[in-house]
């Protein structure tokens, strides 16, 4: 065997404050120091060691000698001196220094950096210290010069330098040769974090090796790397289940349920009182939920997760704390409490709620596998009577009593948590405390008698005859509203329970027939969902800004501060203006491509124009800045006026039709970051125009401050939108925000145009409501007069579904 005068030093202790015991926490099968173990034996070395202390040295031994390396004991607090005392204890040049917390370590970059220390060595030059810089945090080493640290160690009494071991060399740089050196555009990866210093690491750590798999260990880095940017492990769903008695026990099986198809997280709090949830949970984790996807407490700012709840009703503390993580989505939330929502879906439809969903979907009620053969009600021979787990409306044994009178020779298992059983000795009836598995086993009975819940449509889709008890006035509404068949008295009586029997619904054929969908794979999609602040004000308001409107892709708020409608919450990818939002995209919408429809948009150009002209009294040799010119068709209309006409869009390739074929000055710039005194020599413009441009930025602070900016005192300011308060937005307001173009964050309302602008310095001069439709108005119109008179109305009340506001600057 070659020497090759190198030792691979693994840095390690049992008593971290954030995560005590971290490396011997299980990742994957094995202890997270042993991942470390695995990656750092493919490094070339002649020893391969872990230094840790007294304390931790029995524990950890078992673990080095099974991974090949050697278990040497030291001082706790001072690590320098316990790596100095090991290398005083073995002939090596090079040590190559890496953490036990870090179980993803770069390997091949490892190998390159002790290559490229190596030859820093050589001859008469020296290196005493060297590390890549820009890996992930938590996938690099160090290299050091085994003498130079012994010296060092002996030159240094500060504390700092003691507690740790480089420190000691690249905090004393007149003294010690320390490169960092630029990784390698392979391993450069600054932004990524693959450490694990808190529990939230753990927790990354556990998806990144859940998505690679543990026998695939060590990974190479760009496994590591495909990993830490797969959506699983980059945006953490988190379940957040109701484990509260009396609630019953649906919401933790649902959520568990989606856990086993996608390896979401599954929050269960330590106070928990339902007390059927261990068994439950145990159930599942056979079924194949790992033991990692249960946690008890909540990954931190490091890890932000989404939050989905399954809680029927938040508390308002619950409410606060979940809605301060990334985005918080709640499945059939019934509290007053909702307006912290990002996102709402229902499954389980209600009647009473006064709050609008994002999305209602009976479909996300995962089907059973198991289906009944066919229930002839005349034949019926087993009965389910089952109330979630819990009774807390007392129904269970008036159910039984009623359904034991109307099939005396019936087999009846009741789910049933109390005790008073004394009177039950018949044979035919069998309480028991819970059935595992319940999806799976609804097939074997003809009936089930339960309350509206998910126990009540997964009876429905196992192909049983269905009835349910009137637990609260509620779930008699939604009994009728979804055609279940019902028992119409509070105390389930023979005569009551006869009348359900004999209802038309008691198998709902109808709802049997609807499509399945995935929950898993739809909670997969809204983990991508981004949240939103006012583009006015960017701030997160205690209380949640007030929702407006909800639809299945986003959520609208109005902010309490400004007053602006805006974008708050989104799945939508950004849009991108690139040549074909110009000509498929725009075509889509209008017939035609821009460029064939340039002399439409020009003569609308031409009458702003004539607009901005009377309020400037001439507009001639003005110069006029059009942000998002596209094609400039604008930039035309202000040419034809005298004005000097400027320029600026994202879109290359709109900027060079300008310059080439228009030969008007124009930037292709990302406004505001926008700087015309070095793209065109010109500081201040007398006008400033957006035509249908201010919808599309998120951050209008910025924008509008930069407008000032570059607008001289007195000059003009004019834009267009589409209209908050327009003839559509105002006739049928989530219709309106479900067609909204998914690149407008702000929707303007021309009411509450000039408070906004006059915190920038702007004072509205005019405004023209644009975009009449009559034939948008309720009762949809045909006749030409009647179009006429609503056409008439529409620009008298400034109805348009567009506007023009023209604004002068102040100050």
């Amino acid at each position: 065997m070659i020497r090759t005068n190198r030792a691979v030093i693994v840095q390690c202790r049992l008593s971290s404050t954030r995560l005590p015991g971290k490396a011997l926490m299980d990742l994957g099968g094995k202890p997270v120091l042993a991942w470390c173990l695995n990656s750092m034996k493919k490094i070339k070395a002649d020893k391969y060691f872990v230094a840790t202390d007294e304390a931790s040295f029995d524990k950890l031994k078992p673990v080095c000698e099974e991974y090949g390396f050697q278990c040497y004991a030291g001082n706790l607090e001072d690590v320098l001196n316990r790596f100095c005392n090991l290398i005083r204890t073995i002939n090596v040049k090079t040590v190559i220094r890496a953490t036990a917390d870090n179980p993803f370590l770069f390997y091949e970059a490892a190998e390159e950096s002790v290559v490229e220390f190596e030859k820093l060595n050589k001859g008469k030059l020296h290196c005493d210290y060297l590390t890549f810089s820009g890996l992930p945090h938590g996938s690099g080493v160090e290299i050091i010069n085994a003498d130079s640290l012994l010296k060092a160690e002996s030159e240094t009494d500060l504390p700092y330098d003691h507690e740790h071991v480089g420190p000691a060399l690249y905090n004393h740089k007149d003294k010690y040769r320390c490169e960092f050196i630029k990784a390698p555009h392979r391993y450069n990866f600054p932004g990524l974090r693959t450490t694990i210093d808190t529990y939230s690491d753990y927790l990354r750590a556990c998806q990144i090796v859940n998505l690679l798999g543990a026998e695939n260990a060590p990974y190479t880095t760009e496994q590591i790397v495909q990993a830490c940017n797969s959506e699983i492990v980059k945006n953490p769903l988190v379940l957040v289940p109701s484990v509260v008695k009396g609630q019953g026990t649906g919401h933790l099986h649902r959520c568990l349920n989606t856990a086993l198809n996608k390896p979401f997280f599954v929050f269960i709090p330590q106070d928990k009182t339902l007390k059927e949830a261990d068994e439950i949970i145990s159930e599942y984790k056979k079924k194949g939920i790992k033991e990692y996807q249960i946690i008890n407490n909540l990954p931190d700012s490091t890890y932000l997760p989404v939050i989905v709840t399954d809680l029927f009703r938040m508390t308002k503390e619950q409410a606060e704390k979940l809605s301060s993580l990334k985005s918080l989505i709640s499945i059939d939330e019934g509290s007053e409490y909702s307006e912290y929502c990002d996102c709402l879906l229902d499954i389980i439809p209600s009647v009473d709620l006064k709050r609008r969903a994002n999305f209602s979907e009976t479909g996300f009620i995962s089907r059973p596998k198991n289906i009944h053969s066919g229930t002839d009600i005349n034949t019926i021979s087993k009965i389910l009577v089952c109330l979630g787990g819990e009774d807390p409306s007392g129904l269970t044994i008036p159910a039984v009593n009623a359904i034991k009178s109307c099939y005396e020779n019936a087999k009846i298992t009741a789910v049933y948590s109390g005790e008073e059983l004394a009177n039950y000795s018949n044979e035919n009836i069998n309480f028991v405390k819970n059935i595992p598995d319940l999806k799976e086993q609804l097939f074997n009975y003809d009936l089930v008698i339960t309350h509206y819940g998910l126990t009540a449509f997964e009876a429905m889709y196992a192909g049983c005859a269905v009835i349910l008890l009137p637990t609260t006035k509620l779930h008699k509404k939604l009994a009728e509203k979804y055609n279940f068949a019902y028992v119409d008295d509070e105390k389930v009586s023979t005569e009551s329970m006869l009348r359900a029997l004999s209802s038309e619904n008691l198998i709902n054929k109808k709802l049997q027939k609807s499509d399945c969908q995935h929950l898993s794979d739809y909670l997969e999609s809204v983990t991508q969902g981004k949240r939103m602040l006012c583009p006015v004000c960017g701030k997160s308001q205690r209380i949640p800004d007030a929702v407006i409107s909800r639809n299945a892709t986003r959520t609208y708020r109005r902010c309490q501060s400004c007053g602006l409608a805006y974008m708050a919450w989104s799945i939508e990818e950004d849009k991108k203006y690139k040549k074909s939002y110009f000509f498929e995209d725009y075509k889509k919408q209008y017939g035609k491509t821009y460029q064939e429809d340039f002399e439409s948009i020009k003569k609308q150009g031409l009458r702003r124009m004539s607009v901005i002209n009377s309020l400037c009294l001439t507009v001639k040799d003005k110069s006029v800045l059009d942000i998002g010119c596209a094609y400039g068709p604008f930039l035309a209309a202000a040419n034809d006026f005298k004005a000097r006409p400027f320029g600026t869009d994202i879109s290359s390739d709109a900027v060079d039709f300008v310059q080439r074929e228009l030969r008007y000055p124009s930037s292709c710039a990302d406004f505001p970051a926008f700087e015309p005194s070095s793209e065109f020599g010109v500081s201040q413009f007398d006008i400033v125009t957006m035509w249908y441009v201010i919808e599309h930025f998120k951050n209008l602070d910025e924008v509008l401050r930069k407008v000032n900016m570059i607008l001289k005192k007195g000059g003009i300011f004019a834009f267009s939108t589409p209209s908050g308060e327009g003839i559509s937005a105002t006739s049928n307001k989530d219709y309106f925000y479900q067609i909204s173009p998914t690149d407008h964050y702000s929707i303007w309302e021309p009411s509450k145009a000039a408070k906004i602008l006059k915190k920038y310095g702007f004072e509205v001069v005019k405004i023209v409501s644009t975009g009449h439709h009559p034939e948008r108005f309720p009762g949809n119109p045909k006749s030409s007069f009647h179009k006429n008179i609503l056409n008439l109305i529409s620009k008298t009340c400034k109805l348009g579904d567009t506007c023009e506001i023209y604004c002068r600057k102040i100050k």
